[in-house]
């Protein structure tokens, strides 16, 4: 890792907000620090070999996976839900090998796209979040990585 700030400390510059899939980072209050986020998940992710970076489709949301691809040399694909109709901006492709990523994981919304995944195809190789979660915690099958601990995440997630 090449920064010296801490994703903590890059995390309380951005600061965390709810959006349409759930909790997000403000992106927009500093490239730099999203930057530092996006080096240290893809350094975490980097031995799953993920080929394709899979994320619900908000700015901030991605924003983060840009950063997080750009580290990893790898593609991205957004997937949006519209009254239940689930729909994904560039294909996933079978055979992919796929990360899911977000700031804080719902059960539901992993689940989901865990079923776009397997349904093209692909391969999770991994699941991902800034802030860990019951959600994430619960997947045994696949690398998981949380980039802040339960502790550190007490004070972005009251």
């Amino acid at each position: 890792m090449t920064s010296t700030i801490s994703p903590a400390d890059a995390l309380r510059t951005l600061g965390v907000a709810q959006d349409t899939y759930g909790r997000t980072v403000n992106t927009a209050r500093s490239p730099g620090h999203v930057d530092v986020l996006g080096e240290v998940l893809a350094e975490a992710l980097r031995t799953a070999q993920p080929d394709t970076l899979v994320v619900w489709n908000t700015s901030d949301e991605a924003v983060l996976v840009h950063a997080v691809a750009h580290y990893l040399r790898a593609g991205v694909s957004r997937v949006a839900e519209l009254e239940g109709i689930v729909s994904v901006d560039e294909a996933v492709t079978s055979g992919a090998r796929i990360a899911l990523l977000a700031t804080q994981w719902s059960e539901r919304r992993l689940a989901t796209l865990r079923r776009v995944v397997s349904g093209a195809g692909a391969e999770t190789v991994a699941v991902a979040a800034v802030l860990p979660s019951e959600a994430l915690a619960a997947v045994t099958d696949v690398r998981t990585v949380a980039l802040l601990s339960a502790d550190e995440t007490k004070e972005f997630t009251r």
